[in-house]
């Protein structure tokens, strides 16, 4: 089932767009609550296509088709509307249709994801980088893995939907994982009895409270959400002089959560609300969410934002809809700098960017150099040895393979490169560098992120590699080409006789690499 929570609304009919206000409204009772239930289905008309179908193959076909939608409206508590703060809102159908943008509560569907999921089956991320572009991503895993594996980054990326396996205790088969799909929407199996359901719906009220699933699916959320009305009103009119500009800086448009899953569909859009009535091929521009804002005063304008909204179409025809309707607000991305921080708008909502950033910054930091070594107790680099001598050393100690200045050719890089100074049965590759400042630590790192990147994906290069192999006496069978092992390095004691910087390659994961 999917729902929705809906926060801000005056009364449960508002709820509904008026669009649709020829629907039946029943008065119902799910369980003990007073609920609302909305349905109906739009006209039949002529498919769309049946005249492709008799150009080309000369015969008519004659059908119709309607939509069917329904929404059931429950209060938040108790059987008396007004002392709810919040209503669900479960859709069926195109249902989702029917409701108002206005009141639905962003994100609650990827909060509960985000407190239920096992942080080890992780399905699929979508994801926005906060930046001009609004560059919109989605992940997909189908078996499921760590965030980590997703690449996901916790500072200046946005994530708007989280799909995972979860147990969650009175939801679903007992002790049993279900598939939890997060966005503003929740999607998720709930109880078809109405006082289990009723039931479900509180335990997702106790589950909203709760902390993250994990520390890595807290950074998730790690963009703080400006709830402050004082503030929001101020970055709202800060944002209405930025439209007001003749070129707007650091301002642009992303597809807001609910249209992320027509993108590729939509071929033609429609501005409802502003007095125009035709459909536009295409997709809409900036300029397109503008002008209908601007056919009023400034004084009027951070009210339209609301007011005037999109319609997304499958073409030209006003029956190919696929989307909501969706304010242009939530269209809109917009980054402001106030009182020495930065906050950014997406999807209709603020975020203040730059709180914790240093914290994170430590925090990622201290975990990195807080990880076990790779090796437990390499050998001790002596005064008297240099980085060849140490090299040599630490292959007699771990029982590897000495590579150091072995160069090996690929396809994907230009020159030759060093696979890794000493490279250890299932996967290991080990990086050496004497390290007494910052110029042969950057180089570890780059040497180390080159040879994962070229290993794991240039054939060629892994060919090389076993030629090294043979050459030095060994099977090419006993030793894997592409790096397994991931680890970091740490850095050298200023005394002579101290523990080398070794790190073996990671693996080839935008999430493990070095670069971290």
């Amino acid at each position: 089932m999917t729902l929705y929570r809906l926060v801000g609304y005056p009364v449960l009919a508002k709820v509904i767009r008026e669009k649709y206000s020829d629907f039946t409204e029943e008065q119902v009772m799910v369980g003990e609550r007073r609920s609302v239930l909305y349905w109906g289905r739009t006209p039949d008309k002529p498919v769309k296509w049946a005249d492709t179908v008799a150009g080309l193959s000369g015969a008519s076909i004659e059908l119709a088709t309607g939509v069917a939608a329904a929404v059931l409206v429950i209060p938040g508590s108790d059987n008396d509307e007004a002392a709810a703060d919040f209503a669900w809102a479960m859709t069926f159908g195109m249902g989702f249709h029917l409701l108002d943008q206005r009141y639905v509560d962003s994100g609650f569907g990827q909060r509960v994801a985000i407190r239920c999921a096992d942080p080890a089956r992780l399905n699929s991320i979508t994801r926005v980088t906060l930046d001009e572009s609004a560059k919109t991503d989605r992940s997909s895993i189908p078996v499921g893995a760590s965030l980590r594996s997703f690449g996901f980054e916790d500072i200046g990326e946005l994530a708007t939907r989280v799909v995972a396996s979860g147990t969650i205790d009175g939801i679903g088969p007992d002790g049993k994982p279900v598939t939890i799909r997060g966005a503003d929407a929740l999607s998720l199996p709930l109880s078809k009895q109405p006082s289990e359901f009723l039931a479900n719906l509180d335990r997702l009220v106790e589950i909203l409270d709760r902390a993250p699933a994990s520390e890595e699916l807290a950074d998730l959320e790690r963009l703080v959400l400006i709830r402050d009305k004082t503030l929001i009103d101020e970055l709202d009119d800060m944002l209405v002089d930025a439209l007001d500009a003749e070129a707007p800086k650091r301002l642009s448009i992303a597809w807001p959560h609910e249209a992320v899953d027509e993108f590729g569909l939509a071929q033609a859009f429609k501005v409802t609300g502003a007095g125009y009535r035709g459909i536009s091929d295409g997709l809409p521009t900036l300029a397109d969410l503008l002008e209908p804002i601007k056919k009023a005063g400034p004084e009027a304008w951070k009210k339209r934002l609301n007011d005037v909204g999109v319609l997304l179409y499958e073409s030209t025809d006003p029956d190919g809809i696929v989307s909501p309707r969706m304010p242009v607000r939530k269209w809109l991305t917009f980054e402001v700098e106030r009182d020495d921080h930065r906050y950014f708008m997406h999807s209709g909502r603020w975020y203040l960017m730059d709180q914790s950033y240093a914290d994170t910054v430590t925090t990622r930091t201290r975990e990195i150099f807080g990880r076990p070594a790779p090796i437990a107790s390499p050998p001790r680099w002596e005064a008297s040895m240099d980085e060849a001598a140490y090299n040599e050393a630490l292959t007699t100690s771990l029982g590897g393979l000495l590579l150091d200045r072995k160069l090996i050719n690929g396809e994907t890089k230009k020159g030759k490169f060093e696979a890794c100074d000493v490279l250890l049965k299932g996967g290991t590759f080990i990086h050496v560098k004497h390290v007494s400042s910052s110029a042969p630590a950057s180089h570890l790192l780059a040497q180390a992120l080159v040879s994962t990147e070229v290993l794991t994906h240039d054939k060629k290069a892994r060919t090389d590699l076993r030629r090294r192999i043979r050459e030095a006496g060994h099977d090419p069978a006993d030793y894997e080409c592409k790096p397994k092992r991931s680890s970091w390095f740490w850095p050298r004691r200023k005394t002579p006789s101290t523990r080398p910087v070794c790190s073996p390659s990671p693996r080839s994961t935008s999430a493990d690499r070095i670069g971290s």
